[in-house]
């Protein structure tokens, strides 16, 4: 958020590193998250990181970590995350404040005039309809439904977060297309969305860090052997489903 007020997460977290006696490299060797990105979360220059989904991602890691309440930092980026968008809202257009000319006043007049004629035909004609049909008996109302209809529910998502331990080859299938496919650099991160699955293929398993709906999963997979996952949006009653094919 470049040039907005400091909301005082930077602070906290570089306070709680310092408190540690921990260095960034230190602290980034333990989380597993590159330097550049530990520095944009305490200068929260929160646009320098990939996307909203991966800011919330670090922030969770980085505030665990360091024994702060990851939920309480979130709510904090989700409220400064809010009012940025209120500010960036367009203010009223001049035009609105503007004095009006004599021919848009006497347009206004005119407008005025045919509208409370239209109203008092209006009128007459509901009276008139009132007496014709006072002889008839009204229908009965209709009976209301036994039960309402149901609410549909939004459409789920499921997202998932990959950090590289090392240098490897991975390949994201978001909903049956292929969302990405290529090299994950040691210590890259991505996160992906999808409304309902998302599959990773890794070439080697135990190299790559996965954050599932939020909740890490670890490095699964086993070393030197080709790892593949499905992963779902989480469910009112149960956790998400995740399958791995070593």
């Amino acid at each position: 958020m470049p040039g907005s007020p400091m909301i005082g997460i930077g602070s906290a977290l570089r306070q709680a590193r310092e408190s540690r006696s921990k260095t960034i490299d230190e602290a980034a060797r333990d989380t597993k998250i590159r330097p550049e990105y530990l520095q944009a979360l305490e200068r929260e220059s929160f646009d320098a990181l990939i996307g909203d989904a991966h800011v919330r991602g670090f922030l969770r890691s980085y505030s665990q970590y360091l024994g702060l309440d990851p939920d309480k930092v979130l709510a904090a980026y989700s409220r400064s995350a809010g009012e940025q968008e209120a500010s960036e809202l367009p203010e009223p257009s001049p035009e609105a404040d503007r004095p009006s000319s004599p021919l848009n006043v006497i347009n206004r007049s005119r407008s005025w005039a045919m509208a409370g004629g239209v109203a008092l035909i209006l009128i007459l004609l509901f009276a008139v309809f009132g007496l014709l049909s006072r002889s008839h008996t009204a229908p009965p109302p209709a009976a209301l439904p036994q039960n309402p209809p149901s609410i549909v529910p939004t459409q789920a998502q499921v997202t998932v977060g990959l950090i590289a331990k090392h240098e490897v080859e991975a390949t994201v299938i978001a909903d049956g297309q292929q969302v990405f496919s290529g090299i994950l650099r040691a210590q890259e991160a991505r996160a992906f969305e999808g409304i309902r699955e998302i599959t990773v293929q890794i070439v080697r398993g135990g190299v790559v860090t996965l954050k599932v709906n939020g909740e890490d999963i670890g490095e699964p997979g086993d070393a030197g052997l080709p790892y593949s996952g499905t992963f779902y949006p989480p469910t009112p009653t149960a956790s998400a489903s995740i399958g791995g094919v070593p």
